[in-house]
């Protein structure tokens, strides 16, 4: 079988969430479970080409879109599967992947527009017959539409996979020219939004197979409040949307061999666990390593539940923790976090991205905060249960289908349900307690070292997708 995968962010070569993670690892194991696998992004000025080895091959693809041509020179990199890079200084030459912090760059939809085209005519040029298409969030929700509406492959099955709903790619409705795309699709059965284009529901609409990246997250996405917009069209679609969660990999986030950490443990050597925390602490300035230590890493954003943190903030100064913040987003956050930073002295912040101080983090915490007010996956809280922290997190989506609460025989998390502050403060304080029963909490740290989120499980459920849908098969996960 073959498989062309697309996404606009793939780690290591480019990151700005989780999508990157999971959609720099999947085409890797996709091919060692045997799966041809082709893999697109586009190469943004940000990746470094040398560092990672890629290379043009002297092929250019020619997209004439909005009166304008844009010629893309493709660069590829194999790593297990085979990575290609389509190079256009003008439409991803920035110094962002997406837009500033003050927001979306206003071409995005000729960006990704382009972007999804050149993929498109890189597979037909090079005759690479794709038995699937995989594509991801809205930035390549594009291509389901092209497959079918313009290309007319419709032998070649597509899956979506959305990995946040929030984000959408709404543009004006003139992008239907923009785009070379037909006004006949631009009806609320196809992809039109409101008197607008949206990308995303596009992809939901053509693609053969929607999934989203857990179970409750699938059917969250079907209500009012978790849809945005688009619970309708979802329902509609309901028979080919599928909840498949994501994992990590863990030949890349692995306390035994990392080696941005202090010090190497497993769950049975645990014990230096307790090195990294008292090094991490002395080099961040904070004192007292015998208190818990929580941090939160990510993106500073309303539906990571900032604003519980930042409403909080003055009592968990106050309780017997020590607290790391390390992330960006919203410009309102950052200057809220920096404007803070250095006024408690249990607590630290730094305001960026920084993937060597996360894995320190990881590695030192004793808890990991996520009061998501909405959680399509998460990542985070599965690399903090690998580095042996328990969670503290919202009962939502992702979290929800891999934290297990406390108070249930098996559980090894701490959970609330309200996104409110009270729930939030008594959720913390109940991981204190946790914390001070060392035995029970030695005996969880473990177990969370040992829970099998790896993303081998996630290729598994992927493959068993394709090969259903290839055939036509009704698909059961």
């Amino acid at each position: 079988m073959k498989v062309v995968f697309v996404a606009s962010e793939m780690y290591p070569f480019a990151k700005t969430g989780g999508l990157a993670d999971i959609a720099g690892a999947l085409p890797v194991k996709l091919s060692k479970f045997g799966i041809r696998t082709f893999a697109f992004m586009p190469l943004y000025k940000t990746v470094d080409t040398e560092k990672f080895d890629i290379k043009p091959i002297n092929i250019n693809v020619d997209i004439y879109l909005n009166g304008k041509n844009y010629t893309f020179e493709v660069y590829k990199k194999i790593d297990g599967a085979t990575f290609f890079f389509l190079k256009n200084d003008e439409l991803f030459g920035r110094d962002y992947l997406y837009g500033p912090p003050e927001g979306d760059y206003p071409d995005n939809d000729i960006r990704f527009g382009a972007f999804s085209y050149a993929v498109m005519e890189f597979v037909k040029k090079e005759n690479l017959n794709p038995d699937i298409i995989h594509v991801n969030d809205w930035q390549a929700s594009l291509i389901p539409v092209l497959t079918y509406y313009k290309y007319g492959w419709h032998d070649v099955k597509t899956v979506l996979t959305i990995h946040n709903l929030a984000y959408q790619g709404i543009f004006d409705k003139f992008a239907i020219e923009r785009l070379n795309l037909g006004w006949d699709i631009f009806h609320m059965e196809a992809i039109e939004y409101y008197d607008k284009v949206n990308f995303l529901k596009g992809g939901i609409v053509f693609s053969t197979a929607v999934t989203t990246v857990s179970p409750t997250y699938a059917k969250e996405i079907l209500t009012p409040e978790y849809g945005y917009g688009l619970d309708g069209i979802l329902m509609k679609y309901e028979d080919k949307l599928y909840g498949i969660i994501n994992g990590i990999d863990y030949d890349v986030w692995n306390p035994e061999t990392d080696k941005n950490i202090y010090k190497n443990y497993c769950s049975y050597t645990i014990e230096n666990k307790v090195i990294n925390k008292e090094l991490f602490l002395k080099e961040i300035g904070l004192e007292n390593p015998e208190k818990p230590l929580f941090i939160f890493i990510g993106r500073l954003a309303y539906q990571k539940g900032i604003d519980l943190i930042k409403d909080s903030i003055e009592e968990i100064s106050k309780l017997p923790v020590n607290f790391a913040l390390l992330g960006s987003g919203d410009k309102h956050y950052n200057d809220f976090f920096e404007s803070i930073k250095d006024r408690y002295e249990n607590i630290f912040i730094k305001v960026g991205y920084d993937e060597p101080l996360s894995r320190k983090m990881y590695a030192a915490s004793d808890f990991l905060l996520m009061p998501s007010l909405f959680e399509p996956c998460g990542l985070n809280q599965m690399i903090a249960m690998r580095y042996g922290s328990l969670v503290v997190a919202r009962k939502t989506g992702g979290l929800n289908d891999t934290v297990k609460d406390i108070s249930e025989s098996d559980g090894y998390g701490v959970l609330f349900e309200k996104a409110e502050k009270y729930e939030f403060l008594n959720a913390i304080n109940r991981a204190i307690n946790l914390y001070n029963n060392k035995t029970k909490f030695l005996e969880l740290q473990k177990k969370v070292m040992n829970i099998d989120f790896s993303i081998e499980n996630t290729t598994a459920k992927y493959i068993k997708l394709y090969e259903n849908i290839k055939y036509s098969r009704e698909v059961k996960l």
